[in-house]
């Protein structure tokens, strides 16, 4: 490697991973919100109502760190994916998926130059390893990626 490959920098992804980790926090919201009035039991739509909470939190921090890095905020969109099937079983499965996808997002964001950046990524992706594993997901180094 020269000197010159050592000057040039690779390209920061901390604002497209920012975008990505809060899109992936408006599906959660969108579909815990929907797990918590699907729900058979009461205890189920109760735990799925109080995460709603936890990534309606996640979700502002995010778009208040999207404004102050200069990056515009996607706004949620009207409608995401939901499962078909209505049983508890069916929808824990649905929040697992969500909360993969999230552990994703947030691992990326984790790699951002940007230190703070950087630090919500780190913190959205031990939170969000903690859901996987509360919601029956097998705890891997990485949540969200494949062992290979």
């Amino acid at each position: 490697m020269s000197d010159a490959d050592l000057s040039v920098e690779a390209a920061d992804d901390g604002p497209e991973a920012l975008a990505e980790a809060l899109a992936a926090e408006h599906a959660a919201v969108y579909g815990y919100e929907f797990a918590g009035g699907a729900g058979g039991d009461l205890d189920f739509r109760s735990r799925a109502n109080e995460t709603a909470l936890v990534h309606k939190a996640l979700r502002d921090e995010l778009h208040a760190l999207s404004v102050a890095s200069g990056v515009d905020p996607a706004p949620a969109r009207a409608t995401y994916p939901l499962p078909t099937a209505r049983d508890d079983a069916a929808l824990d499965a649905f929040l697992l998926g969500l909360e993969e996808v999230a552990a994703r997002a947030y691992a990326w964001l984790s790699a951002a130059r940007d230190t703070d950046l950087r630090t919500a990524g780190a913190r959205g992706l031990q939170d969000a390893a903690v859901r996987v594993v509360e919601r029956g997901g097998e705890p891997v180094a990485l949540p969200g990626f494949d062992g290979a």
